[in-house]
């Protein structure tokens, strides 16, 4: 039945001619020139084996007579089934399928000799055009070229019309499942899928498949293997351990010049060929946030700008009040720009991206690489736009690169059958980020490694990066870059089934470190270069209880910015309890400085005890009497930093405040610390 459907639409004088059909030549010629289109092949059943068993796809006239000749030796040596055979078996189907046992698993599901006549005639009208007809892209159109090749057969007498009709009106039902099964034995088969749309599109089906092209690549075949074992071994862990996680994907590229390294789209391609790391698109969550932080920095904003993290909504037209909340259901109080970023709170993001305005940070976000449709709404700054992971890996490549934008890439060359370049692809890049404003945000995003939300993804090396978690859990993201690398990382499910808590500094940054870490393994650590205009000051990472920096570390500044060294703070102990476990000295004033000149509204910023209760006074002095403008008690963050911003009614050129904090320890022990500014 279906060798009857195949000779019927390609070759209805098969068991005639003798490898060249001159009437089939002179009767395709009429029927496309009366029709001004290509309708029918000239081209026999014998002739189409000899072009793709031993012929290039260029269409030429000595590749016709090569094929020609060809055919008719074909003829001499084989009979007519072992022709019909050998060609059905190699035949292309599109999606990946050759012969017609692959397509007919591929399209229904079942074996070819179980094909029912409306399958068969289905599958018979495919070769002409595997993209044209694919029933999976163009049902309809497959369709009707299916009831073409069963009139066909009627006129040839394979049918009674009886039986064309039933056949027409007979229901099909292709198969759900997988879209790609002829690339299940290819090597790195999700990597091998992107590419194959670029091909086809740029060269037919018939030269990918069938042409002998050569096709170099960026793919490093070690990085691949390890990522695709680290995905497939860690969503099964996260199975396993009952976190509710069924798939994963990871993107791997090399910062300057866009090469993708390593794409594993999920957890097992014979199971799913569906490629979420460049197909699915999925909320980023918090990954976003460094998008709206860089266009806070390239509109002047510093790191050290102190953001406050306290409730507050927002009237929506036509919606109503929006009022987002942090991850914990927590509020810090004013806390720095990169602590707000390193803690992946939400509120500051939120305030901030308010501050710039949507489309400032959506202008930044697509000079860095992404490109999928960002919605210009406040939720941006929670991550609700969809996003891939390919462009998150490409966007965060962008900081890695000091800020030069090199397009994805996946091919290198592609040579024709003979050796001739057919295509030479050299890197695409652009300055997308000034190089400072690109260093700052790597020395931010560094401190979420080291003490943020992503410290699972320390790999003892310079790193940056930032984790993501949408809302009741549905996607975790790890994106984050060495010098070396740029990689991201999702895990979630293809139905967007809540995962059972996991969020994206647990499995995403686990399975990121061990990806990056045997990536890397054997070549020395790398630092990101440091551009003209930054230099590097010491800050306290970590305070004694007597206030006194138990551990240094640096931070990033625009050079011209450097803070002055602060004098010692003024210090007045309290009565310590009777088990005095603290020092007397627990808390620090870090800004403002002692004598310095102020305009109000200026920032207080300093350092506790980690969980000391803090109160702060600031008293205006220089009038009549001394006005207290500030009375109130601060939030303290995990770290023991605190901040406030002081805004005073009463101004004047001269007037003096005097700002006094005073801290109380866990265990009761007090002190205060006192600096004067002055206002300008």
């Amino acid at each position: 039945m279906l060798q009857q459907a195949v000779i019927a639409i390609e070759d209805e004088r098969f068991y005639q001619h003798r490898g060249v059909d001159v009437r089939g030549i002179l009767r395709a010629a009429w029927r496309n020139f009366t029709r001004q289109s290509v309708v029918e092949g000239g081209s026999t059943i014998t002739q189409q084996l000899a072009r793709n068993l031993f012929l290039t796809p260029r269409r030429t006239l000595d590749r016709k007579l090569q094929e020609i000749l060809l055919a008719v030796e074909i003829e001499r040596r084989l009979t007519k089934e072992e022709i019909l055979e050998r060609y059905l078996n190699q035949v292309y189907f599109g999606n990946g399928a050759y012969g017609v046992e692959m397509a007919s698993r591929l399209f229904f599901g079942k074996s070819a000799r179980e094909l029912t006549l409306p399958e068969a005639a289905l599958l018979a009208g495919v070769i002409q055009a595997p993209s044209r007809y694919s029933p999976f892209d163009n049902f309809p159109a497959a369709k009707r070229r299916q009831e073409v090749v069963l009139d066909r057969m009627v006129e040839l007498g394979f049918l009674r019309p009886d039986q064309a009709e039933a056949a027409k009106k007979a229901r099909l039902q292709v198969s759900p499942g997988p879209r790609n099964l002829g690339l299940v034995g290819v090597r790195a088969p999700y990597f091998v899928s992107y590419l194959l749309p670029y091909l086809v599109e740029r060269y037919g089906e018939d030269a990918v498949y069938n042409g002998g092209l050569r096709v170099y690549t960026t793919l490093d075949p070690r990085l691949q293997a390890i990522a695709q074992e680290v995905v497939s071994r860690g969503v099964e862990e996260a199975r396993r351990a009952g976190l509710r996680v069924t798939q994963g994907a990871l993107v791997a590229v090399e910062p300057r010049t866009g090469r993708i390294l390593a794409m594993v789209g999920g957890v097992d391609f014979q199971r799913s060929q569906f490629n979420r790391a460049w197909q699915a698109r999925r909320q980023p969550g918090s990954a976003f946030k460094p998008f709206i932080y860089v266009a806070a920095l390239e509109h002047g904003v510093s790191p050290d700008r102190v953001l406050l993290d306290a409730p507050v909504e927002y009237r929506i037209a036509g919606w109503g009040y929006w009022r987002p909340k942090n991850y914990d259901g927590t509020y810090w109080g004013p806390i720095p720009l990169r602590v707000a970023l390193e803690h992946s709170r939400n509120i500051p993001a939120v305030r901030m991206l308010v501050e710039l305005g949507p489309q400032a940070v959506i202008d930044t976000a697509r000079r860095m690489g992404i490109r999928s449709p960002l919605q210009p709404n406040l939720s941006l700054a929670l991550g609700t736009s969809e996003v891939t992971p390919l462009e998150m890996a490409s966007a965060f490549a962008t900081l890695a690169a000091g800020g030069v934008y090199a397009e994805p890439v996946a091919i290198t060359r592609v040579l024709d059958s003979r050796g001739r370049v057919l295509e030479e692809v050299q890197p695409h890049r652009r300055m997308a980020l000034r190089p400072d404003v690109a260093y700052l945000m790597t020395d931010l995003l560094r401190g979420v490694i080291l003490r943020g939300t992503g410290r699972a993804a320390d790999v003892g090396r310079p790193a940056a990066g930032k984790t993501g978690t949408t809302d009741d859990y549905r996607n975790a993201w790890f994106v984050g870059y060495t010098p070396e690398l740029a990689v991201a990382v999702w895990v979630g499910n293809d139905d967007n089934s809540p995962t059972n808590r996991v969020v994206g500094g647990s499995v995403p940054a686990r399975l990121w470190a061990r990806f990056v870490k045997r990536a890397l393994a054997g070549r020395p650590p790398a630092d990101f270069p440091m551009p003209e205009g930054v230099v590097r000051v010491p800050v306290c990472v970590k305070y004694a209880a007597d206030g006194s920096c138990q551990q240094q570390g640096w931070r990033a500044v625009l050079r011209g910015s450097e803070p002055a060294p602060s004098p010692p703070p003024e210090v007045r102990p309290g009565s310590p309890p009777e088990d005095a476990t603290l020092q007397p000295q627990s808390v620090v004033l870090l800004q403002p400085q002692d004598g310095a000149t102020v305009t109000s509204p200026f920032v207080v910023e300093g350092r506790a005890v980690p969980g000391a209760q803090v109160r702060l006074v600031v008293v205006l002095e220089g009038g009549p009497a001394p006005v207290k403008v500030v009375d109130t008690k601060l939030p303290v963050a995990p770290d023991g930093s605190f901040g406030y911003t002081v805004e005073s009614a009463l101004r004047f050129s001269g007037a003096r405040y005097r700002v006094t904090v005073e801290a109380t320890g866990p265990s009761g022990a007090s002190s205060t610390a006192t600096v004067t500014v002055q206002e300008r």
